[in-house]
């Protein structure tokens, strides 16, 4: 009897073992098609033939602008943009010494010296509160908050607040960032919006209760996937809840 129990129990165990693997594998297969035809070069250009030159062309003078990992890549280009079309824009960094190197050169290349540098560390929760307090007490209205701060780290590391890095920073970060500045997005309101710049390989993970990855061998792809997928259930749930409230959510893959 124990046998043919322990016998069942590993039939169930190889039946389960197997769906997860075959889930798995449609999953990162019918991304493989999707993703080419919406998240390449190639996709990008072929998107880019509806796009409306005049959109590109909008002034953003009055608007207060709030951009995470503003120091280099997207989070750079996304605040030297804004700047660009007259906007006041407050670039979240970590890093003091490459933050005041970035801020100094978007200024110079804008000619917009209404350019701030915030210093927040975004896989701090405390540090996030710590911003988010200094930042509302100059009652400060944000038009747009442009989550773009994220991390791709392999190792599994934790944060000295007990958070998977990956998870602190891509979700908790995201999370806590965008609800400390709700009152603020208020103040700015109907023409508030939050951009949280997400990735289309979130298209090869579910979501999953396992939010820091505590269940199996750590992959830092596969989290990072998780993440994203998360930005984007909370994304669907604030654009719900703010609706008629006049902030927008938006997310967004980068090409």
């Amino acid at each position: 009897m124990v046998i043919a129990l322990l016998h069942f129990e590993i039939h169930v165990h190889s039946v389960r073992s197997l769906s997860m693997f075959l889930l798995k594998t449609w999953r990162e297969s019918a991304f493989g098609v999707y993703g080419y035809l919406n998240f390449t070069k190639s996709a990008f250009m072929e998107h880019s033939k509806r796009f409306n030159p005049e959109d590109t062309k909008a002034r953003m003078d009055g608007k207060n602008c709030v951009v995470t990992g503003a120091n280099s890549g997207i989070g750079y280009a996304t605040a030297e943009g804004l700047a660009s079309r007259g906007a006041t824009v407050y670039m979240v960094c970590r890093s003091k010494e490459r933050g005041e190197a970035a801020l100094s050169q978007i200024q110079s290349t804008t000619g917009n010296k209404k350019v701030h540098l915030e210093l927040c560390d975004l896989s701090s929760i405390s540090e996030i509160k710590s911003f988010a307090s200094r930042f509302s007490s100059r009652n400060v209205p944000v038009h747009v908050l442009v989550n773009n701060a994220g991390l791709l780290e392999n190792k599994q590391i934790t944060t000295s607040e007990g958070f998977e890095q990956n998870f602190a920073v891509n979700v908790l970060g995201t999370y806590s960032m965008t609800e400390s500045m709700l009152p603020l997005l208020k103040n700015a309101a109907p023409d508030a919006r939050v951009i949280t710049v997400s990735s289309g390989g979130m298209y090869t993970a579910p979501l999953t209760t396992d939010l820091q990855f505590s269940e199996g061998k750590f992959n830092g792809v596969e989290q990072y996937a998780r993440n994203k997928r998360v930005q984007v259930a909370l994304t669907e749930n604030w654009a719900e809840m703010y609706k008629d409230k006049g902030i927008s959510f938006y997310t967004m893959h980068p090409d």
